[in-house]
């Protein structure tokens, strides 16, 4: 699963929950209230050899939108995200947080993502790996 895929996931909910709200991605800003996606942050921990936990933290922020409608957002939101990881399993979400716009800025909404990566070793040059023995192959 791609970070890209992760933020088609969250603006297909928007765009299925609030129909009447834009989602801003590129080129002129809507003049009316809308939301804006973007990744904040990801981390990677390594948990053993060629297996990481990684965490991608999204931003959504409602824009332009009245103070009475954004802290309405937050359980919509919220609501909007916990009906696409129903339709969408692989979507598991970690954690969801809400804060209150400051100026100049909207609201903020984020949602954790966190998968489980697992990343094929390759040998390195002029390293010989350790054969795989087949049915019928003895040891000398």
């Amino acid at each position: 699963m791609t970070v890209q895929q992760l933020r088609e996931n969250i603006i297909a909910a928007l765009e299925k929950s609030f129909p009447d709200v834009p989602v801003y991605v590129d080129g002129n800003k809507p003049q009316i209230a809308y939301f804006r996606v973007e990744l904040i942050s990801s981390t990677y921990d390594r948990q053993r050899e060629g297996k990481y936990m990684a965490v991608y933290r999204y931003g959504i922020r409602y824009e332009q939108g009245g103070l009475l409608d954004s802290e309405g957002m937050a359980d919509g939101l919220c609501e909007a995200l916990a009906m696409r990881e129903r339709e969408q399993p692989s979507f598991r979400v970690m954690r969801q947080a809400w804060e209150a716009g400051t100026e100049g800025k909207g609201p903020l909404f984020t949602v954790d993502y966190m998968l489980y990566l697992h990343k094929e070793l390759q040998p390195e040059p002029g390293v010989k790996m350790m054969g795989h023995f087949t049915e019928g192959e003895r040891l000398k």
